[in-house]
């Protein structure tokens, strides 16, 4: 029997059935083959001999039942980590897409906010532009209201020069009348009376004058009726004449201070160097 045990050889499957095969499994076909060996010694009582299987065959089956059930529950639990870590994944690609989803909303908004806030600063910067043309259009408004009421001072200056003409003119006329009678009808030595006289005739023709022509404004101004309109319209250019001579006194001052100025400073920087001059020769 050692020499056809030592013969006998086994096949591939064999040993890659036996290679796949549970360990439990192989554990009981080793035991039974460790029977047997056990069995087949001269000092093995055959009567009393008994195996550690009762029976291989339904051990084995029951083995590979429960090797089943555990790879069936090993599976399940494979499948159910899976399954969850699918879920958890999905659930990650979900959170991924809302946070994504949040940060263009978020972007789409911070773009509006800033087309809004440059089509307000457009929309300011016009503003402002249209402010600007309406004050120098005022302020050109105001330059031409100006130069209609100094226009019309000018006219009425005109007219008081005239007047003061006309009565320059007949106070030369008087006066050259009393000349004329004074040298005819009067000597020598009566012409220092006449001049006295003509003095006296003089100041009572200007005076005359003078009187007619207060007379003649005074006329004028309670022949004119005058609306509402027309007073304001009056006391409007009268301030406006204020204000222009106030800036024309201004200016004319401002003139002065500065010409005073370099006038004192080139007299002064002039006898400096005279000084400095007439000390170097000594």
């Amino acid at each position: 029997m050692d020499d056809t045990m030592s013969s006998y050889s086994f096949s591939h499957q064999f040993y890659q059935r036996w290679t796949c095969a549970p360990e439990p499994i192989r554990a009981a076909i080793t035991q039974e083959l460790k029977d047997i060996t056990t069995l087949l010694q001269n000092d093995t009582p055959f009567e009393s001999f008994v195996f550690n299987t009762h029976d291989l065959d339904t051990h084995i089956d029951e083995l590979y039942e429960n090797h089943e059930a555990e790879q069936a529950i090993a599976k399940a639990i494979t499948d159910k980590k899976a399954e969850e870590q699918a879920t958890a994944e999905k659930q990650q690609r979900e959170e991924q897409q809302k946070v994504k989803a949040a940060e263009d909303a978020r972007l789409k908004e911070s773009a509006r906010l800033k087309e809004a806030a440059k089509l307000r600063e457009v929309a300011d910067t016009a503003q402002k532009e249209q402010q600007k043309t309406e004050q120098i259009a005022a302020e050109k408004k105001n330059i031409a209201d100006k130069t209609t009421a100094m226009n019309a001072n000018d006219a009425s200056d005109s007219e008081s020069l005239s007047i003061d003409n006309t009565v320059e003119k007949n106070q030369n006329v008087e006066k050259s009348a009393a000349t004329q009678s004074s040298s005819e009808n009067k000597t020598t030595s009566e012409h220092a009376n006449v001049a006295n006289d003509k003095h006296i005739n003089d100041d009572h023709s200007i005076k005359a004058v003078n009187d007619k022509a207060s007379a003649a404004i005074k006329l004028a101004l309670k022949d004119a009726k005058l609306s509402t309109t027309h007073q304001e319209m009056i006391r409007e250019l009268e301030m406006q004449i204020d204000d222009y001579l106030s800036e024309q006194m201004m200016l004319m001052s401002e003139n002065l201070k500065s010409w005073l100025r370099a006038e004192v400073t080139q007299n002064l920087s002039e006898d400096e160097a005279v000084t400095d001059k007439e000390f170097k020769k000594s």
